[in-house]
């Protein structure tokens, strides 16, 4: 079983090229000069390919404006799955600078991936959402099927993980899935997602309020109320917050006049971390905890779902000592087997074993009832 795996924060981000199935069904048959393909089709496998090259690069672009990107050089965001025509990547965050740059990264990479492919078809776009969860508690990795049908060796379906197996989805998402309520509230909150719009999860939003506050982003936020999401907090109403990705000045200028005429600012990011810590106490939802690159965190600031799980992966290891103990102590009562140097006589047909048989059971009942 080993001990218990460290805790640890991914994030998961989104992408979603927008309008593709009105696109699919009005150039179905549509093809350019000698390509065997539809246009549709395409336009799709460059998005997978594409997309995922430009926010590699972007993210390589932002490394150096942080401290102690050294460490996490080689953190960029992996895809973990792709959902029609979704992407969503995932990887562990090592720290607050860490996290910065992915979601700068990511932020930018919507922005020059649309401008791209609104150059090539101004019907489609992209849109984009965030969140994180965090391991082994309350969320849970477990090994892929499609993993295992090509290692029938490793972990079974549903399997506790260990620390080595968390430490390579760490790096190669794809090849495990991610289970659990923060994974379930991601997949919800991405009906937010618009073209000008970044939709976050609340724990998400909290932690980027401290970046901000810390300069290390400069985004700004909107709270657009709160909707219930099926399955998430038991119906209590969510928060809506998003983050502006608006890449066209003059669709900026036009959301910022729409907003003074409506009343509608941007969320000031110190009232809205407060609100956000407090609607997450109020509700059972786990803060995440993530230390700058030169501090650490202590075990009493984990949550209190891990420190639970801890103990009862703690009582196991214990009882997985005792049962191979007493295994152990168990088979001191069994007569070894004979020595490879030595010969054994015994029947060597299953005739004699018969005969043999028959004599002992002849040998039993003479001695009369017992």
């Amino acid at each position: 079983m080993g001990d218990c795996p460290e805790y640890r924060v991914r994030l998961f981000m989104s992408v979603d090229l927008v309008g593709s199935t009105a696109f699919k069904a009005k150039h179905r048959d549509r093809r350019e000069g000698n390509e065997p393909y539809p246009v549709w089709l395409n336009r799709t496998r460059s998005f997978y390919r594409q997309f995922p090259q430009i926010l590699s690069e972007r993210y390589g672009g932002y490394l150096g404006a942080f401290e102690g990107h050294a460490s996490f050089a080689d953190r960029s965001p992996k895809v973990w799955k792709t959902i029609g025509d979704e992407i969503i990547f995932c990887i562990r965050i090592t720290c607050l600078e860490h996290l910065a740059c992915c979601l700068l990264a990511f932020t930018k990479a919507l922005s020059a991936y649309g401008e791209l492919i609104n150059d090539q078809e101004p019907e489609l776009d992209v849109k984009g959402s965030a969140w994180v969860a965090s391991f082994p508690a309350p969320n849970a990795t477990v090994a892929s099927a499609s993993r295992l049908s090509l290692e029938p060796s490793s972990s079974i379906v549903g399997d506790q993980l260990g620390e080595d197996d968390e430490k390579r989805a760490d790096v190669t998402p794809g090849d495990y899935d991610f289970l659990g309520k923060q994974i379930d509230t991601g997949f919800r909150i991405s009906k937010f997602a618009q073209r000008h719009e970044l939709a976050l999860s609340i724990d998400l939003v909290w932690l980027l309020t401290l970046l901000k506050h810390l300069n290390l982003i400069d985004f700004q936020f909107t709270y657009r109320g709160k909707e219930v999401l099926k399955g998430v907090i038991a119906g209590v109403p969510y928060p809506v917050i998003t983050v502006q990705t608006e890449r066209s000045v003059a669709r900026r200028e036009l959301d910022a006049l729409e907003r003074a005429v409506a009343g509608i600012s941007f969320a000031e990011h110190i009232g809205l971390r407060n609100y956000t810590h407090m609607f997450m106490m109020q509700n059972d939802i786990e803060i995440p905890i993530i230390a700058l690159h030169r501090e650490t965190y202590s075990r009493d600031e984990l949550p209190q779902c891990y420190k639970d799980l801890e103990a009862a992966w703690d009582i196991g290891e214990k009882e997985d000592a005792e049962r191979q103990k007493s295994n152990q102590e168990a088979g001191q009562f069994i007569d070894p087997l004979p020595a490879s140097n030595q010969t054994v006589e015994g029947p060597e047909n299953i005739d004699e074993i018969n005969i043999a048989i028959d004599k002992l059971v002849d040998k039993f009942w003479s001695k009369g009832p017992i």
